[in-house]
């Protein structure tokens, strides 16, 4: 399998057992993935084991979006948490947790997967930005608020980029096992990939028009 081949089953396919065929194949271009096989994440949120919840993040977004990135991130964004596992802070919680997982997958990607990838793959600057925003921010708790997406924004990134990691958030949720906290993550999530979103971020964008023109006002 080459890269090129990884990112249209990522894109395209849409039979998780399919993708999960081919682990073997994958771990020849991302030998960082092995640590994803079979890891129990023996947390009552999830019905699959690592590898298998990324494989169904990655099949759970859209079909044939334009950003090959969103894709890689989908299937490497918890590689991080067998460094992370530990126990919860009650006695009786029969729950592993995952505190610090991004950070840890975000290093992982930029310190082990990047360096493999660029030896097969022509994976521009733009391409890792983008990668490394997706696995650093697709556990952000997000809000309706305006403020949060008005902060989140500074960081900076593109609205596209945003709406693309909201989706990347709700095909994450999608893949958990269905408790309250999460389908209320996937409906938040949803609406602010979409036309809720995209209102939001005219405001912002008029908000900022305003104040320039008062600052201009000010300066005279």
């Amino acid at each position: 399998m080459t890269y090129d081949e990884l990112i249209r089953l990522l894109r395209e396919e849409r039979d998780p057992k399919k993708v999960d065929a081919c682990r073997e194949e994958i771990a020849e271009i991302i030998p960082a993935v092995r640590v994803m096989f079979d890891f129990d994440q023996r947390n009552h949120a999830h019905q699959y084991d690592l590898w298998m919840h990324c494989v169904h993040t990655a099949l759970e977004l859209p079909r044939g979006l334009t950003d090959d990135m969103l894709y890689l991130a989908a299937l490497l964004h918890d590689i991080g948490k067998p460094q992370c596992q530990v126990r919860g802070k009650r006695e009786d919680d029969p729950n592993m947790h995952y505190y610090g997982h991004p950070v840890a997958s975000e290093r992982i990607v930029r310190e082990q997967v990047i360096p493999d990838l660029k030896k097969k793959a022509a994976l521009t600057p733009d391409d890792e930005r983008r990668l490394l925003y997706y696995v650093a921010y697709h556990d952000d708790r997000m809000s309706l608020r305006i403020h949060h997406l008005r902060e989140h924004l500074k960081i900076p990134v593109s609205f596209e980029e945003f709406q693309n990691l909201m989706r990347l958030e709700v095909a994450d949720a999608r893949a958990h096992v269905q408790i309250p906290v999460v389908a209320q993550r996937v409906e938040i999530c949803e609406k602010l990939a979409g036309e809720y979103g995209r209102e939001l971020y005219r405001e912002i964008l008029q908000e900022e028009e305003r104040n320039k023109v008062e600052n201009k006002k000010q300066k005279k």
